[in-house]
């Protein structure tokens, strides 16, 4: 039996709420159905909080669009929207390590040529040759239609978080 989309998307709220920040969504943006974000910060002190020995802060904001049929046109739109926003949050500096830009499409059909493109996107930046961290994007398009699953190469892990969400439903 297929799931709807709102299902995923309910099913994908609950999850993401667990331990991010949902983010309000911005009424420009096309087929933006939620946005969330993490922050997490480690740090290393010797006897007091007073002598830090590092520090290291990891972001992550998450992008979910909700669409009937998602094609290449859309997919680019999409990334680059998320991109956009994504790169406003990020504040690089000395104790950044990574931040990541997650776009999820959720979809009732993908087409082969945006499955394609979803695969192939690689989008990484350097912050100052890394001293101040970087950043990854990571795609993840969800065909309900027959279940499948489209991630690129820095999105392995969001597979089987997606996996475990639609066996939910």
């Amino acid at each position: 039996m297929p799931v709807s989309r709102e299902t995923l998307l309910d099913k994908l709220h609950d999850a993401y709420t667990v331990y991010f920040d949902e983010v309000t969504v911005p009424d420009d943006v096309q087929h933006l159905a939620a946005s969330f974000a993490f922050y997490c910060n480690n740090e290393c002190f010797v006897l007091s909080r007073k002598v830090k020995l590092w520090s290291a802060e990891t972001n992550e904001f998450v992008y979910v669009f909700s669409l009937p049929e998602l094609d290449v046109q859309t997919f680019e739109a999409c990334r680059d929207k998320a991109l956009e926003l994504g790169m406003k949050h990020i504040r690089p500096h000395i104790d950044h390590r990574s931040s990541n830009i997650t776009a999820v499409f959720v979809c009732d059909s993908i087409r082969e040529d945006a499955v394609k493109a979803v695969e192939k996107t690689r989008i990484h930046k350097d912050f100052l040759f890394s001293l101040h961290g970087w950043m990854d994007f990571r795609a993840a398009a969800i065909d309900l239609s027959s279940g499948s699953i489209a991630v690129n190469r820095a999105a392995k892990e969001l597979e089987e978080f997606i996996h475990g969400n639609l066996a939910k439903c």
